[in-house]
């Protein structure tokens, strides 16, 4: 039968992720709908790219604003950061450091003082923040949001994010009773994000090293992972180059009569533009003193990141010989014009070149030769992220590193005379990371598959909260209201105190009983408690200072003056005895 299938991505930007797997669903007859959490004014990704009519866009994922929003926030951060404290991370301070400046509360910072935990302090703490999790109630705009949609399923993605509240939709769904599953968008997202945080009913990951990643990273038991194949990648197996390679030479501006080498820009996070431009122009010389003249003589093609291009916008290497830089502005890379250029560019490259790029992969399964260079610039998001080390050959990859440039430039020209010298080493990691089912069976059709049977067992009984959960929440209350009054400004704190006491007589008289009992008498009864104690241990310290310090200090001052004294009258009636000292009168 026809299943409502809702996806709720992070923002557009993951569209180009599942866009395939959506319309392959539409031709099944399916009612699909997708809903984002954000709209980033700074990059170019829209909701309304999404060309194909039979897919429905639900907009905006409503967000949550209620008294436990911010502490939500806090707890959700906090958990994100403390995993980078496990030894494990301990070679990745850029992950970590992104974690502290993104969403770690201020009242939590002291963490960072610590250089890590041990795995069973680690995990004593994480169950602390999951037991605050779980007593943060599910969020009702989220819960009438999936009422209106009444979907068969609900697919989240990628749900790693810093912080994310991603986690509130899932906890919403789980509530209805509707199955919900756990998209995991890219080879990095279990490594270089957060935590899970709940557990869904499925997560869905490409290959068998992810799955060891949800299982041993993020505690997901082994039964609720399926292993799909990267459906991303795809379209790149039986793709044809769009136009003739002298036609796409002239269009990007170089000569077609060399080979091109194709360099592959990185995110943001792993290089910044400011930084790899000037990388790019250090490399781009080294070859041009290259010993083989085929290398010291191949063009180059620079294509940016398409949200990492500020500083290659005005970037000139006319300089040192044929480079081109192109596209130079942000794009949508979901967009299919994107997408051929970018085919194109690695059909007719001779080899391609990155720092730590999903690109790299993308090369790989064009069969290109793809090598990297560490530079110590980028060392704590190239070696100093886990997902990199996938690529390395040592663990099944294809990428030929060098320590150096100096060491990468012979390393570039011997693939260019022999493309075909790692090709058996590609064609594994492709076969294992990317089409773990089979070199001929691509991962969108079992992605799809997987969806609908997770729509097929029907909505489950609710999930249902334990009296400890509940007992929690009550407790958990007055630190939930004093981090949404610390988060509002002093002019929206009238606004709040007026909704906190219409809030208050909408608890229900019994939960108003509970929390004065509980929390509230507790609380007061304690302060007068600790006003009283503090006046007796001030009382009782005045008294045992008195009588060990003050009083045996006085009396020994008073001895001092009696014996000086005494001993001066007996100096001096002595004097006057023998009457020789003063002569006569």
């Amino acid at each position: 039968r026809t299943q409502r299938i809702l996806f709720a991505l992070s923002s557009p930007e993951y569209l180009r992720y599942y866009d395939s797997t959506m319309r392959l669903l539409a031709d099944q007859g399916h009612d699909v709908a997708v809903a984002v959490n954000w709209l980033r004014e700074r990059k170019a990704a829209r909701l309304d790219e999404l060309v194909d009519p039979r897919i429905r866009v639900a907009g905006l994922v409503p967000k949550r604003s209620d008294l436990w929003t911010p502490l939500a926030r806090g707890v959700r951060g906090t958990m994100d950061f403390a995993r980078y404290l496990h030894p494990r991370f301990a070679e990745a301070p850029a992950l970590r450091a992104r974690m502290y400046r993104k969403v770690l509360p201020p009242l939590m910072r002291p963490l960072d003082r610590l250089h890590s935990l041990s795995e069973a302090s680690l995990e004593r703490l994480l169950g602390v923040f999951r037991a605050l999790e779980r007593a943060i109630p599910v969020s009702r705009r989220l819960r009438a949001f999936l009422d209106a949609e009444t979907p068969d399923v609900v697919i989240v993605s990628p749900l790693v994010d810093a912080a994310s509240d991603q986690v509130d939709l899932v906890r919403a769904a789980k509530a209805e009773g509707i199955p919900v599953a756990a998209a995991i968008a890219s080879w990095d997202n279990l490594t270089n994000k957060g935590l899970l945080r709940v557990e869904p009913d499925l997560v869905v990951v490409w290959n068998e090293r992810q799955k060891e990643e949800a299982v041993t990273l993020q505690g997901v038991p082994p039964a609720r992972v399926a292993v799909t194949g990267a459906q991303l990648f795809d379209r790149w197996f039986d793709r044809e180059p769009s136009q003739a390679r002298d036609a796409f030479c002239r269009m990007v501006g170089l000569p077609d009569d060399r080979p091109f080498i194709l360099f592959t820009g990185s995110s943001v996070f792993i290089a910044r533009s400011e930084l790899e431009e000037p990388f790019v122009r250090e490399w781009v010389t080294a070859l041009r003193q290259s010993g083989d003249p085929l290398l010291r003589d191949a063009a180059v093609l620079v294509r940016p990141h398409p949200f990492n291009c500020d500083a290659w916008t005005a970037s000139d290497m006319s300089d040192i010989g044929p480079v081109a830089v192109w596209p130079r502005q942000r794009y949508t890379p979901a967009a299919e014009d994107a997408r051929t250029s970018f085919y194109d560019s690695l059909h007719f490259s001779a080899a391609v070149v990155g720092i730590n790029t999903s690109a790299m992969i993308e090369a790989a399964i064009v069969g290109r030769p793809v090598l990297s260079v560490t530079a110590p610039q980028f060392a704590g998001t190239q070696e100093g992220t886990l997902h990199f080390h996938h690529l390395l050959p040592e663990n099944g990859g294809f990428l030929r590193m060098a320590s150096s440039i100096e060491a990468h430039v012979p390393q570039l020209a011997e693939v260019l005379h022999d493309p075909d010298a790692s090709r058996q080493q590609t064609e594994r990691f492709v076969a294992s990371f990317i089409r773990p089912h089979g070199l001929d069976r691509p991962a969108t059709p079992i992605l799809a598959r997987t969806f609908e049977d997770l729509a097929r067992t029907g909505r489950h009984a609710p999930a249902r909260e334990s009296m400890g959960t509940r007992f929690l929440r009550v407790v958990v209350w007055p630190l939930a209201l004093m981090v949404k009054w610390a988060s509002l400004g002093a002019d929206a704190r009238p606004m709040a105190r007026k909704a906190l006491y219409e809030t208050w007589f909408t608890l229900g008289r019994t939960t108003r009983l509970v929390i004065k009992r509980a929390v509230i008498r507790p609380v007061r009864d304690g302060r007068r408690g600790l006003v009283l104690l503090l006046r007796y241990l001030r009382k009782a310290a005045v008294f045992v200072l008195r009588w060990t310090v003050v009083r045996p200090v006085k009396y020994a001052l008073r001895g001092v003056r009696l014996l000086r004294y005494h001993v001066a009258v007996k100096l001096r009636g002595g004097s006057l005895g023998t009457g020789e000292a003063d002569g006569p009168r």
